[in-house]
């Protein structure tokens, strides 16, 4: 059986959110570490934090905020006067 793996490792050493989720929003499949909040998986385009990451509340809500971000980086709201 044949297992799909990440093969992407991205180390971001500052958190700034946007600039992960465009990241994220580019590749489907990847592993990311973030500087000061540890690892995280992408996949299909979403931020998820390991299993023994999922405890701490600053790791959920930086997941939560990056995937809002690649939400509105995949809908940009139509600006009309």
């Amino acid at each position: 059986m044949k297992v799909n793996r990440p093969s992407t490792l991205r180390v971001f050493k500052k958190y700034q959110p946007r600039q992960i989720a465009k990241f994220a929003k580019g590749f489907f499949n990847a592993r990311i570490f973030i500087a000061g909040l540890g690892r995280f998986r992408v996949i299909e385009g979403k931020v998820v934090a390991y299993q023994c990451l999922k405890a701490e509340q600053k790791v959920l809500i930086a997941a939560s905020e990056i995937n809002k971000m690649v939400s509105e980086l995949s809908h940009p709201k139509n600006l009309t006067a």
